[in-house]
């Protein structure tokens, strides 16, 4: 029978805070008031950033969730979630093949990735158009 004693114990280090949090906390701070002055969005770029595995659950942990979440699917699948700071979203991209290839907070009143397109919106009136003829056909 194996003693307690007799199981190894491996230790991982974990990469040290380097200050990251802070810098980006203050970042989105001076964004959210620009959103509210100017209506400015500002998104920061956490993939081209050297955040240690601690700052990012720090960063993660510190901003929290909110209430919505949404899941886009278009050249791969974004899913966008609101941080418990109402402006504060945070954004994953990634390829068909399930890679990351982007991480980015936006502070936004609704992240841009989601709002509709003005040719998109041309399209739906006059599918609306269609739909409203249709339906008064009886149709």
């Amino acid at each position: 029978m194996r003693t307690l004693e007799s199981i190894p114990i491996v230790v991982e280090p974990c990469a040290a805070a380097t200050g990251m949090v802070t810098a980006i906390l203050r970042e989105l701070e001076a964004a959210l008031q620009a959103l509210l002055d100017h209506g400015t969005r500002h998104v920061i770029d956490l993939s081209a950033m050297p955040l240690s595995a601690r700052d990012r659950q720090a960063l993660e942990r510190t901003l929290g969730e909110g209430e919505l979440r949404m899941d886009l699917q278009a050249l791969g699948h974004s899913r966008i979630r609101e941080s418990s700071l109402p402006g504060i979203w945070w954004l994953r991209h990634e390829g068909p093949d399930g890679r990351l290839l982007a991480e980015h907070i936006e502070v936004a009143t609704v992240p841009a990735i989601v709002a509709a397109h003005a040719d998109d919106l041309a399209t739906t009136r006059t599918r609306l158009a269609a739909l409203i003829e249709q339906v008064s056909r009886g149709g």
